[in-house]
């Protein structure tokens, strides 16, 4: 028996024949819909494109004979439009560091009304909707490759150190405990930075863009959120990268509600021009696999290299003095000769010390006020690592890079490991020094890390009479004569050994 078909029915199958129509159909566009796409146009376009001259200017100082994988991140991960700078905490932190923002917008309307003015017979944009949607897919995708990769290897927010996990915990800021849970948890690190991969590398592929651009909106929202809870200081760029992934995902979002909320066979039509010459073609494909090469592979083999080599852009490379790495109980200390004992009140009684397994020596002091390094600096590229005491804004609208960029300059490991920042950013309490060892003389040569207190040097001879006891005399960054003896603490760290370890304390 055939099925009867009432006339509700009938409605009903047509309406569903409707809704599972091809979700875009190439014809002319409202005047809406163009007065739309030009400001769209306009604002992503300056997203994608960096337009100051010192990113160029950047990219023609690096010394492409010693490429690192720091140069290939630099050149993708963070650039953003920057027309305004507040400079306060909130221009650094807060809202205010959006300013850019609707000055973009503004912008994008005053060229989209003058656009409209001179162009009057353009039926639709579809072949510019197309490049606009490569251009931004390849921004997104190679930012969040550039990301994931610095998680994959656990370079982003590496695991503490001796004078970290020897800090108070009244003294760490709200970043340094963000910072501390992620690098503690390596296996979310690294669970993070394959999201981040996992989307960009999806962006490549058309097949796949639509699920890449939502992995990336998804990834990005949440850094974006994370940095403003813990005024990290990375929320613009990735509020960036999520806002353009919400524009690639936008030309699927019709097909998707179709699918999953009115339950309807749904199929996406794209536009793709069409080249009529095979040697355009020919550069199309140049371009892209060029890009994926640099982006994908080159970054990947030179991750690889920097892991294997110990080179962590956010530690310091030069080696400490061999066998020191601990930290230390001040058992005698001495200033101009006469026993300073034990007091929270004294600002220059060092009352712990902590040497790392890099040229780093950090101990605490009490009642010594101090500027708190907020910023982590460390990502800086080789050729751009002198310290000239002056901050400036720079081309990805960040505050970390100084120096002048204008020339090349030869790499120099000790003015590099003097500018990483990452031992004492976020944190109190400590004071962190850089130091080259004059292992003929046995003397140590000190510079305090703070870009504050840069001033402060100290010069302190070393003996080691025993491998757990260290004797430091000469003298302090107040040119007083000091004489401290340490004396090494086993520790043993539970954030390190986990919870479930037989733990001991010997001292």
């Amino acid at each position: 028996m055939a099925d009867i078909i009432t006339e509700p029915q009938v409605e009903k199958q047509e309406k569903l024949k409707e809704i599972s129509q091809p979700a875009y159909e190439f014809n002319e566009w409202t005047n809406t819909q163009k007065l739309a796409f030009r400001v769209a146009f306009i604002f992503f376009g300056l997203f994608a494109i960096p337009l100051d001259l010192g990113f160029y200017q950047y990219l023609w100082t690096i010394d492409y004979s010693h490429l690192t994988y720091r140069e290939i991140n630099e050149s993708i991960a963070f650039f953003n439009p920057q027309f305004i700078n507040i400079f306060s905490e909130g221009g650094f932190f807060g809202y205010e560091s959006y300013v850019n923002w609707p000055f973009v917008l503004l912008i994008a309307i005053t060229g989209a009304a003058i656009w409209t003015s001179l162009d009057k017979k353009s039926k639709e944009y579809n072949n510019l909707y197309y490049w606009v949607r490569v251009l931004v897919t390849y921004r997104v995708a190679y930012a969040a490759i550039a990301w994931g990769y610095k998680k994959l290897f656990i370079m982003q927010m590496p695991a503490g150190n001796e004078g970290l996990y020897n800090t108070e915990f009244i003294d760490f800021f709200a970043k340094r405990l963000y910072w501390e849970a992620i690098g503690v948890a390596t296996k979310y690190e690294f669970f993070l930075g394959f999201a981040e991969f996992i989307g960009g590398f999806l962006l490549l592929f058309r097949k796949t863009r639509g699920i890449g651009a939502a992995i990336t909106f998804v990834v990005f929202g949440n850094i974006a959120i994370a940095n403003h809870a813990y005024d990290i200081g990375e929320h613009v760029p990735s509020a960036g990268l999520a806002l353009l992934s919400l524009f690639l995902m936008w030309y699927d979002l019709p097909a998707i509600w179709n699918l999953i909320v009115n339950q309807v066979n749904t199929r996406v039509v794209h536009y793709y021009p069409v080249f009529k010459q095979k040697w355009q073609n020919y550069i199309r494909l140049a371009i892209k696999w060029s890009g994926n090469f640099v982006y994908v592979i080159l970054f990947f083999a030179l991750e690889v290299y920097g892991y294997t080599h110990n080179d962590f852009y956010k530690l310091p490379n030069t080696p400490g003095l061999p066998g020191s790495k601990g930290y230390y109980n001040v058992t005698e200390f001495k200033l101009n000769g006469k026993v300073v004992p034990y007091s929270p009140l004294d600002p220059k009684r060092w009352q712990d010390a902590a040497f790392e397994e890099w040229s780093s020596l950090s101990f605490k002091v009490y009642n010594r006020p101090q500027q708190i390094e907020m910023f982590a600096a460390g990502s800086y590229p080789r050729n751009d690592e002198v310290y000239d005491g002056k901050w400036y804004f720079d081309w990805r609208g960040d505050i970390r890079r100084f120096g002048n960029t204008s020339k090349k300059k030869k790499y120099d490991s000790e003015k590099r490991d003097l500018n990483i920042t990452w031992e004492l950013s976020g944190l109190g309490g400590r004071q962190y020094y850089h130091y080259k060892a004059d292992t003929v003389n046995h003397v140590l040569h000190l510079i305090n890390k703070n870009k504050a207190n840069r001033d402060q040097a100290q010069e302190l001879h070393y003996s080691r009479p025993t491998k757990d006891r260290i004797i430091l005399w000469g003298t302090n960054e107040f040119k007083d004569s000091i004489y401290v003896v340490l004396d090494r603490a086993h520790l043993q760290y539970p954030l390190k050994k986990g919870r479930h370890a037989n733990l001991s304390y010997t001292p």
